[in-house]
C-alpha cells in the first residue's frame, strides 16, 4: 500500500473535553469504536480546531471551536472537566517533526520540533503574529519563528548556505501545510436540494452548498466519485446543466432500471455516499476523518464501500480516521487482512473506553490472519446479552 512521506503519525491530545492526556499513533487506516458518548470523535475535531487557529489565528480563543458543521460552545465548554484554569493541548507529529498548540485562556503555548530543533514561543490570543523567535540552528543558521511560519538565515551568508536556508524555510514550513491536506466528513452530510450553483468555500468545506461546489468546479470529482459509487452500489453519479442556466442538478442512474433521477429523491445513503466520496476524492486532501460511514448503509454496501477505501488508500496514498459503531465495518477491514489485501500494519484499531470522566484510547493488536486480541471488546458483549435471551 501506498505510504506518504509526511502522513500524520501521531495525534496528541489532552484536557479537551473527556480526553485527559492521550496520544494516537495512525497508520494508513486507522479506527475507532466504542459506546456511545466515549469521546470518539473528539480525535477527530480536534485537528480542525489546531487548523483553525493555524489559518487566523488573531480571534478570541471561542471562535477556534467553531468548525463550521458544528460549533463546541468555545473554551469553558471544551476543557476538560470545564476547569477555566486549565489548558487543552492539540497536536500531531510527522516522520519529520511535531507541531503542537496549548490553549489558556488569553494565551497559547506553540512548540515545532523539525530535526533536532525545538521550538517554543508563548502568545497572547488573539495572536496577530507580531512576535520573533529566534532559534539557532546548526551553529550555522538562525530561524526566525512567529509560531506558524519561519524563516531560515545563515549567520555568515554565502551562495551555498543561502540556497540550504531557503530549503530548510520550505522544509519547516511545509509541517503546517499537512493540516491543509486533512478533511472531515461529519455525521451532518448529504445534499437536500436537486439544483445547486458554485458558492463560497470556507477553510473546512461541510455545507451542502460547498461540497456541491467542490464537485462542480472540478471536472476530474465527479467521474471518480461516479466509478466508485457504480462499484458499490451499482449506480452511477453524474452532472446535468440546462442550456444556458449556471444551475447545477445531481443525478443518479440504477444500472439495472436505467432510469435517472435527482440524487435528493434516492436512497439518503446513496446520497451520503456521494459526499463522503467527494470529500474522499479531493486531489488536495490526503488524510480525511470520517464520522460512522456506516449510517443508512445496507450490510453488502458497507463491505462494498471498504474494499473501496482500501483501493483508494493504495492508488492514491489517502490516509483515514474513522469513528464508528459497526461491527461490520471493521470485520470487513479484518477480513481484508486475511485475504491479504492489506497488512496487518496498515490498519489500527483503538476502543474507546470511559473511566470515570476520562476516555482511554485502548489499541488492539491485529494479526495476520486479520484476528484482534481480546476481540472486538464491546460490540461483542451487546450480542452476547442478546444470545444469552435465546439459550435460555
Amino acid at each position: 500500500m501506498k505510504r506518504r512521506k509526511n502522513m500524520i503519525q501521531k495525534i496528541i491530545n489532552s484536557g479537551f473535553r473527556s480526553i485527559r492526556d492521550q496520544k494516537i499513533e495512525l497508520s494508513k487506516i486507522n479506527i475507532i469504536y466504542g459506546a456511545t458518548a466515549t469521546g470518539k470523535s473528539s480525535i477527530l475535531y480536534s485537528l480542525n480546531i489546531l487548523k483553525n487557529f493555524i489559518k487566523n489565528p488573531n480571534q478570541q480563543i471561542d471562535v477556534f471551536f467553531n468548525l463550521g458543521f458544528i460549533n463546541l460552545g468555545g473554551f469553558d465548554a471544551c476543557v476538560f472537566n470545564h476547569d477555566q484554569k486549565g489548558e487543552i493541548r492539540i497536536g500531531f507529529s510527522v516522520k519529520d517533526g511535531e507541531y503542537e498548540v496549548s490553549f489558556k485562556k488569553g494565551q497559547g503555548k506553540i512548540i515545532q520540533k523539525y530535526d533536532k530543533v525545538e521550538m517554543e514561543g508563548i502568545v497572547s490570543i488573539p495572536y496577530a503574529l507580531n512576535q520573533n523567535f529566534q532559534i539557532a540552528f546548526d551553529e550555522e543558521y538562525t530561524i526566525n519563528w512567529n509560531g506558524i511560519s519561519s524563516n531560515v538565515v545563515p549567520k555568515q551568508p554565502t551562495a551555498q548556505n543561502q540556497q540550504k536556508a531557503k530549503e530548510l524555510t520550505e522544509k519547516i514550513n511545509s509541517m503546517l501545510l499537512i493540516l491543509d491536506s486533512v478533511d472531515i466528513v461529519p455525521h451532518k452530510r448529504g445534499f437536500f436540494k436537486t439544483v445547486y450553483t458554485p458558492s463560497q468555500i470556507s477553510i473546512n468545506p461541510t455545507t451542502e452548498d460547498e461540497v456541491a461546489t467542490i464537485i462542480i468546479n472540478d471536472q476530474n470529482l465527479s467521474p471518480k466519485i461516479s466509478v466508485d459509487l457504480e462499484k458499490i452500489t451499482n449506480r452511477d453519479f453524474r452532472l446535468f446543466i440546462p442550456p444556458g442556466t449556471a444551475t447545477v442538478y445531481f443525478k443518479t442512474t440504477d444500472k439495472n432500471l436505467r432510469t435517472p433521477q435527482d440524487l435528493v429523491n434516492d436512497g439518503f445513503g446513496i446520497n451520503q455516499l456521494v459526499y463522503m466520496l467527494a470529500k474522499i476524492h479531493r486531489p488536495e486532501i490526503k488524510t480525511i476523518f470520517i464520522e460512522e460511514p456506516e449510517i443508512h448503509l445496507h450490510p453488502t454496501i458497507i463491505r462494498n464501500l471498504v474494499q473501496t477505501m482500501i483501493s483508494i488508500a493504495g492508488e492514491e496514498g489517502k490516509q483515514f480516521l474513522i469513528v464508528t459503531h459497526s461491527e461490520l465495518f471493521i470485520s470487513s477491514f479484518l477480513t481484508a487482512i486475511a485475504k491479504s489485501l492489506i497488512k496487518p500494519n496498515e490498519l489500527k484499531i483503538y476502543l474507546a473506553e470511559k473511566k470515570g470522566k476520562e476516555t482511554i484510547f485502548k489499541e488492539q493488536m491485529i494479526n495476520e490472519k486479520g484476528q484482534v486480541e481480546g476481540g472486538l471488546e464491546n460490540l461483542i458483549s451487546a450480542e452476547l446479552e442478546d444470545l444469552k435471551v435465546f439459550l435460555e
